[in-house]
């Protein structure tokens, strides 16, 4: 997704000049353009010259740390409503059935409305939407508590979402054009474990701000946002570039649309499998607290056990993305899916603070999270021109269905116990996201952008 130019765009430019030239000028040889009279086929030369040099400029580790860090408070501000449960539920008298209901909301409002942003991001200059977003989610998220009825509460939790929406399709667009060549899976990696971190802190945070300033202090929370604008507005990182485009084509050498990619055996298949392992994560995500206050567990003890979860899935999200670079996708995928399947059963089994509990969740945590960046390449490799819809499906639609599907655990929880719920559901979830990865093919990196 670089702005350099190709030796045939040059040749066409050049075409305009009274003296043109047989030689091909390669835009990736800045050598090659001898200083004088510039003419103005030249001065289009020139420009494709600076185009490449303010390439290695863009594509820079510094930029990748600053979108690691709105990635960071994007998903800080997302992870406050498990840790609100608790409270909702006592102040509105909620059971877990509808608990998970206020969190289906939130969820739906921000993972589905996900892929049309990707296919906008991909065809429309919307990155100035990103920083906004972070604005506006962190400025909802802290006033949650401010609401003086259920209904105002939900149309907040519902707008927050929509709001958060619009972070992962466009901002990973932009990743694209900031992670260092040769360095996709690492820089992917980095910006995953930062919105990781922030949601995998949030949690103990938050929790332990509340205890000690009050609930209506949550307001506070917002400064941090306004902050995170400031820095990606400073780095320019609003302004939107114009990719090149890539041709698609399957193994006999057809080309294929983007209509076609998203209805294939293979994409629908990779979607679904990776929404049954996100209904195990997001499952876990929005019970732990509310299993272990019911086992009598403080606020901030179950909040420390999801954040031993949450930086779990950090660990694997760095890990999973470096050995993507090396082994290819499926293998860690699968790979990721059986070290969450085997732990995350473990933890269910105790449920408790015991070492051995701490350790698997731990386990679970990076083996439910470590496909994510693979997923993102695997994704991005089908559609290499449409990375932002590619990756608003892995981050967006995956998550959505999986917390829908927690709503049903919920239920079966009010009917035979969180716990065994959890156990029995997220087990054959596991098994079933393993057996249908085995059935697909990964995409050749030719493909690749």
């Amino acid at each position: 997704m670089s702005e350099v130019r190709t030796d045939q765009d040059l040749e066409l430019s050049n075409s305009h000049s009274t003296s043109a030239s047989s030689t091909n000028i390669s835009a990736a040889s800045p050598a090659a353009f001898v200083p004088r009279a510039a003419t103005g086929a030249e001065n289009g030369n020139a420009n494709a010259t600076a185009s490449v040099l303010n390439d290695s400029k863009e594509r820079s580790w510094i930029r990748v740390g600053v979108m690691s860090l709105s990635h960071f408070m994007s998903d800080f501000y997302t992870a406050f409503l498990p840790v609100l449960l608790p409270i909702l539920a006592v102040r509105y008298d909620i059971s877990y059935t509808e608990s998970a209901s206020i969190f289906m909301v939130f969820s739906v409002a921000m993972n589905f409305i996900q892929p049309p942003i990707g296919i906008w991001a991909d065809k429309g200059r919307i990155n100035y939407l990103f920083p906004l977003s972070i604005l506006t989610s962190g400025i909802l998220a802290s006033i949650v508590l401010e609401s003086p009825n259920f209904a105002l509460m939900m149309a907040i939790v519902g707008l927050c979402g929509i709001c958060s929406s619009c972070f992962h399709p466009i901002s990973a667009g932009v990743l694209a054009n900031v992670i260092p060549k040769k360095h996709q899976g690492l820089g992917t990696s980095f910006y995953i474990a930062g919105g990781n971190i922030g949601f995998a802190i949030a949690p103990v945070v938050v929790a332990a701000y509340l205890d000690y300033f009050g609930e209506h202090s949550l307001v506070y929370m917002m400064i941090p946002a306004i902050v995170t604008v400031a820095l990606i507005y400073l780095n320019r990182l609003h302004v939107a570039r114009i990719p090149e485009k890539v041709t698609v084509k399957n193994l006999s050498g057809e080309e294929q649309s983007f209509w076609h990619i998203i209805a294939s055996r293979e994409f629908v298949i990779l979607n679904t499998s990776l929404a049954l392992r996100s209904t195990f994560y997001c499952s876990l995500v929005v019970f732990i607290p509310l299993m272990f206050h019911d086992k009598g567990y403080s606020s901030v003890e179950g909040a420390s056990c999801l954040m031993t979860l949450l930086l779990g899935a950090v660990a694997g999200g760095i890990i999973g993305g470096t050995l993507n670079d090396r082994f290819g996708p499926k293998k860690v995928t699968i790979a990721t899916f059986i070290l969450a399947l085997v732990t995350g059963l473990i933890f269910l089994y105790y449920s408790d603070l015991s070492l051995i509990a701490l350790a698997a969740i731990f386990c679970c945590g990076a083996g439910v999270y470590g496909s994510t960046p693979n997923a993102i390449v695997w994704a991005q490799r089908l559609l290499p021109n449409n990375a932002a819809f590619a990756a608003s499906m892995m981050l967006g639609f995956t998550f959505g269905a999986g917390y829908i599907i927690s709503v049903f655990i919920g239920y079966l929880g009010d009917l035979i116990g969180l716990q065994s719920a959890l156990f029995y559901a997220n087990g054959a979830a596991m098994f079933l996201a393993i057996v249908l990865l085995l059935t697909i093919k990964e995409p050749p990196t030719r493909q690749i952008n």
